[in-house]
């Protein structure tokens, strides 16, 4: 096999099979289950594994490459904005029909815009997910404890199921509120269940008929 599983055996009644987007693959078994049955049950769900590692590969988050430079495009809800960077007194970023201007104090390099930039797309991500998570927290009856945002290479989002914790990547403030929408709806139904199995995906469907076209456009953009 070309991946990792790391076994655990807890006081549960159901197996939990995952597969993360970091290439390991995570079971989690009753304690009594027997080594023989663990060997059979990971014979009998290799194709998946294989099929959904190969699904996380194809679907990572794409690294962003931006000079930040007068006349760049910046990403913003699904809208392009034309970067403008202005001198001044203090920092301050806003937008401006096409435009989205940055005021800085600082000296204009590439890595003090970014800098600036990111602590924008953090204080309005910290506004605008947890609107959605609440939304759809509402909606399906389940709770979270906590919500965290961070840049994150290979993924748009987690779930701490146990803990209840929800983790989002910063990126995902760039993508349209219906993407931001499915990947919240996404997480939270993993609080229900911790798998990708046709149980979750029906769920998710009650809720959001169209997530197949939302998670199309989330990958292609």
């Amino acid at each position: 096999m070309n991946y990792d599983i790391i076994i655990t055996k807890k006081n549960i009644k159901n197996i939990i099979l995952r597969v993360k987007s970091d290439g390991t693959v995570t079971l989690s078994v009753p304690e009594r289950t027997t080594k023989i049955f663990i060997e059979s049950f990971l014979k009998s769900k290799h194709e998946w594994i294989l099929k959904n590692l190969e699904k996380f590969k194809k679907n990572s988050v794409k690294a962003v490459d931006k000079s930040y430079k007068n006349g760049d495009n910046i990403e913003y809800l699904g809208i392009n904005y034309i970067l403008k960077i202005f001198p001044n007194s203090s920092n301050k970023i806003l937008i401006d029909g096409n435009s989205l201007i940055i005021y800085t104090n600082k000296e204009i390099t590439e890595k003090n815009i970014e800098t600036l930039l990111y602590s924008w797309y953090k204080e309005k991500a910290a506004e605008i997910f947890k609107i959605s998570l609440n939304k759809y927290s509402n909606l399906i009856g389940e709770n979270f404890l906590d919500f965290k945002i961070r840049r994150m290479k290979r993924r748009w989002g987690s779930c701490r199921y146990l803990s209840k914790v929800i983790t989002l990547n910063l990126e995902l403030i760039r993508k349209p509120q219906e993407c931001i929408d499915y990947v919240c709806l996404h997480e939270l139904a993993h609080l229900r269940y911790p798998h990708h199995q046709k149980e979750f995906w029906d769920f998710i469907k009650i809720y959001m008929p169209d997530w197949k076209i939302r998670k199309e456009r989330l990958d292609k953009i």
